[in-house]
């Protein structure tokens, strides 16, 4: 009887190798000449589900050990990005998949998905302790945001063409299969890890109190806080003064919105003092806060409460010279929503479009919103317009840092409003010198970048102008 066609893993069976360690080695042997861009023969793949699932966790061993070597041992394991770090692994199956479906290689899938994977780890090693090096040896290896961005799109580029080089090598095939498998190999393999980065298994160590706070609940469910906070909201409102004919002043609206951890009471209290000392905003500055520990000082932080601000301010601001200067700030999600936290209360999220309407209700024309959340990139579109700055603590796919209970800001108003606005009055300059400050921040603590963002309608770069002349201090 004619032998029956085997699949991919059963097919993949390989020459004998004297133990599981030899193999590994095998493998991890061609993966460099792959990297390298030599030749590798199938032959030298040990290819099974053994020695494919040992790869992996290999993998996730020198991303741990990355980690390690740029925190030290004061870190602790980001369980969080665990789903990131194994989203390879069925990628790579599929790819190798796909190559032996239309090779019609038995065996093939195997063969290329190890491979790949022990090129990848060898790749992941090489640019991580290049990484390392840039940290730690900076007068050998500088470590500008040109440089960081150098080693991370080349590295994205050069793993490009090991994947085209390895299938051309390991299922070779005609000049229509070898141009759809560079193209599949883009959308599989380097697209998602261009899109979502890896971010350390090993990261410096939080305090393990955030986000537990038993009193907090029991805070705000007293009667007296409760039913306080109507008037709290009221009076806050009440105390805010009209804009003054002739001057360009600044409203201010910050609110933390998460009671779960200090650090957004914190900032926020940092920045309205700021404002009102700095930039001549006392009496146009209002504080939203969800903390237990200011329930009774300060509106609790919520889109109703924020709405409220917003249509006040826009009753007093007068419209064509005053500037909102708007800052939120909490954890953010992938579907780009703001997390609203105090319990015992249900308070939605803060999305785009919900922040958009609270803007336009407010028939404000001037209006600086900082965003500090992460994957609050996605709040620039559809916020921005010719009279909008908006700045962001990262891009829409990339996570931002600095929250925590023993932190006094996030890494994005630390470094815009308590370093850069106390040297310069230009909000545009500012956020120049934050960016750079913020992307040293992420390399001493071994975070993937953030990508903060900015955009600056044409209008409003000649309103801030005005806004600059008012507030001239120069740059220390």
């Amino acid at each position: 009887m004619e032998p029956q066609h085997l699949s991919g893993v059963e097919a993949a069976t390989p020459h004998p190798r004297s133990s599981p360690a030899e193999g590994l080695l095998g493998n991890l042997r061609a993966g460099l000449r792959l990297s390298l861009l030599r030749g590798v023969r199938r032959e030298e793949i040990t290819a099974s589900a053994h020695a494919f699932a040992v790869l992996v966790v290999v993998n996730l061993t020198v991303l741990f050990i990355l980690g390690f070597l740029s925190v030290g041992s004061e870190g602790q394991f980001n369980l969080d990005e665990l789903p990131r770090a194994l989203m390879f692994v069925p990628l790579t199956l599929a790819f190798g998949l796909l190559v032996e479906r239309t090779s019609r290689g038995e065996g093939t899938m195997l063969v290329v998905s190890t491979a790949l994977v022990a090129a990848g780890t060898v790749l992941t090693a090489a640019v991580g302790l290049v990484g390392v090096l840039m940290q730690y040896q900076q007068d050998v290896f500088p470590a500008s945001r040109a440089h960081w961005d150098t080693l991370f799109y080349g590295g994205i580029a050069w793993w490009y063409v090991v994947v085209v080089v390895a299938v051309c090598r390991l299922a070779p095939s005609n000049l229509r299969h070898n141009l759809f498998h560079a193209i599949a190999g883009l959308v599989l393999l380097v697209v998602p890890a261009w899109w979502y980065p890896q971010s350390p298994l090993w990261i410096p160590a939080h305090d393990q109190t955030a986000g537990q706070h038993d009193a907090a609940p029991a805070a705000l469910a007293e009667e007296q806080a409760f039913y306080a906070q109507h008037e709290v909201l009221r009076q806050a409102l009440d105390a805010l003064v009209p804009g003054r004919p002739g001057i360009a002043d600044l409203y201010v609206l910050a609110a933390g919105l998460d009671a779960g951890e200090d650090v957004f009471m914190k900032e926020v209290l940092a920045i309205a003092d700021l404002f009102r000392t700095e930039f001549d905003a006392e009496g146009r500055v209002l504080a939203l806060i969800n903390n237990p520990k200011t329930v009774e000082q300060y509106p609790v932080a919520s889109l109703t409460s924020l709405t409220a601000a917003l249509q006040q301010m826009g009753t007093l601001m007068n419209v064509e010279e005053d500037v909102l200067v708007l800052y939120v700030s909490s954890h953010g999600s992938e579907q780009h929503r703001l997390s609203v936290e105090f319990k015992p209360l249900r308070l939605a999220p803060i999305d785009p479009p919900a922040l958009k309407q609270a803007l336009d209700e407010s028939g404000i024309k001037w209006k600086i919103v900082v965003v500090s959340a992460c994957y609050s990139g996605g709040f620039i579109d559809p916020l921005k317009d010719e009279n909008a700055m908006i700045i962001t603590a990262s891009s829409a796919n990339r996570q931002s840092f600095g929250c925590g209970n023993e932190s006094d800001s996030t890494y994005l108003a630390r470094a815009l409003f308590d370093e850069a606005l106390r040297k310069t009055r230009s909000f545009e300059a500012a956020f120049q010198v934050a960016r750079d400050s913020i992307a040293r921040r992420e390399r001493a603590g071994g975070f993937s970048p953030s990508e903060p963002q900015i955009f600056v309608g044409a209008a409003m770069r000649e309103k801030l102008k005005q806004v600059e002349r008012r507030f001239q201090a120069p740059v220390q």
